[in-house]
């Protein structure tokens, strides 16, 4: 059984058994169909409106053709034929992202891990902190990009939006747990790094400047 590797938080990356990018997923519509079910996992998703996401511009007829094209290569590249537990679950009606399959997704780990005590004013998972942060490498499929297909750009306008407003979360207590330990030089960074993704955010600007000056940096 081939393990599935997949990472959405910045440039789409997927390998199998921890070797090279697979191939077979050069097709941007390949890879936004695979990102979106993953990404949407809970739930199974009829063909006609998986079709119908990607490919709007054609008629009923041709974007059920176009996906089930789709959805035989991206089970070819996954290796979905041969195993007893594929990565997708695919019907004549629907198709869904199999969450008991064997595979690592970086969004459901870092949702898990920027859970961890949301509202917490004095949060002290240092270490699952850390690692959420350093999953969020770069915007939601940085590159990615479907022709014609606006449902699809607002999908990922929304969940771009949602996963960095996430990841400003993780990074403000992530600072603020680095500065009430003293770590002036860690709470820098993870301060900067906010302003990475969000130059006029006044709170990380604040971090910053106490940072910097509890460190001697006045």
């Amino acid at each position: 059984m081939a393990h599935l590797m997949l990472a959405l938080l910045g440039p789409f990356q997927a390998t199998l058994d921890g070797l090279t990018p697979i191939q077979g997923l050069s097709s941007d519509y390949l890879r936004a169909l695979l990102a979106f079910l993953a990404v949407e996992r809970s739930r199974e998703h009829p063909r006609e409106a998986l079709a119908a996401l990607l490919w709007p511009e054609r008629s009923d007829r041709e974007a059920a053709s176009a996906l089930r094209h789709a959805l035989g290569n991206l089970r070819f590249a996954l290796r979905d034929p041969r195993t007893p537990s594929p990565i997708l679950l695919v019907t004549r009606t629907s198709v869904q992202f199999n969450v008991a399959s064997d595979h690592w997704l970086d969004v459901a780990e870092f949702e898990q891990l920027a859970d961890v005590g949301r509202g917490d004013p004095a949060p002290t998972d240092l270490s699952g902190l850390t690692r959420a942060a350093e999953l969020y490498r770069a915007p939601f499929l940085d590159g990615l990009s479907v022709a014609s297909s606006p449902a699809f750009d607002d999908w990922l306008l929304l969940k771009d939006d949602e996963f960095r407003r996430a990841a400003l979360s993780v990074l403000g207590r992530l600072t603020s747990l680095h500065l009430a330990r003293g770590d002036y030089v860690q709470s820098a960074r993870w301060a900067r790094r906010q302003i990475e993704l969000e130059s006029y955010r006044e709170e990380a600007h604040r971090q910053l400047m106490a940072a910097l000056a509890l460190g001697g940096e006045r």
